[in-house]
């Protein structure tokens, strides 16, 4: 493998590199890169993508700075790359925050506590709705983005009921706003 760096890389350090003016970049490999802010590194790795034409860069930020900067937007109109942060792709993080304010819009009762897992398009998190908790599936497939609910058997069978209707709600709503309307 040469010594110049992958144009997908290149494309995702610019816009990082626009956006945070003063990171440093060290460029460790062909394919590997490391930005420093401050005390903060990010890890950046390009990866074959499912096809040819379709890169794959995974960025490890432990300290989320992508996010505080708001680069996902930015990072997620990048039609010929496919971007990776902590585990999630970036329309899958975009969705996760769409679902978690549809479910403040429809109830405030609705909290939420933590993700259990992240697999590149999928969460598993967990919420609450006043003091019943449960878990809430997410999975941003190419066509469709599926919500489900996990209930404990000792849940409250009404809860559950006005939670099933409202993961349906807001499936519906999601659906809708990214995969017909095109909103990311």
């Amino acid at each position: 493998m040469n010594n110049t760096q992958s144009k997908a890389l290149e494309l995702v350090v610019g816009i990082i590199k626009d956006t945070i003016g003063d990171i440093k970049i060290e460029q460790t490999s062909a394919s590997s890169v490391t930005l420093k802010d401050g005390n903060a590194t990010i890890q950046l790795t390009q990866q074959a993508g499912e096809s040819a034409d379709k890169e794959t860069v995974v960025i490890l930020d432990p300290k989320d700075i992508i996010y505080s900067e708001d680069l996902l937007p930015e990072l997620n109109d990048l039609t010929s790359v496919t971007v990776i942060i902590n585990g999630l792709d970036i329309e899958t993080h975009l969705v996760f925050q769409a679902v978690r304010d549809c479910f403040d819009q429809i109830s405030n009762s609705y909290e939420f506590l933590k993700i259990f897992e992240k697999d590149v398009i999928r969460i598993k998190s967990g919420f609450k709705f006043g003091s019943h908790a449960f878990v809430l599936n997410v999975l941003n497939e190419k066509d469709q983005i599926s919500i489900s609910a996990e209930f404990a058997a000792s849940f409250d069978a009404a809860v559950r009921k006005t939670v099933e209707t409202d993961v349906i709600k807001v499936q519906k709503a999601i659906n809708k706003m990214v995969k017909e309307d095109g909103a990311f």
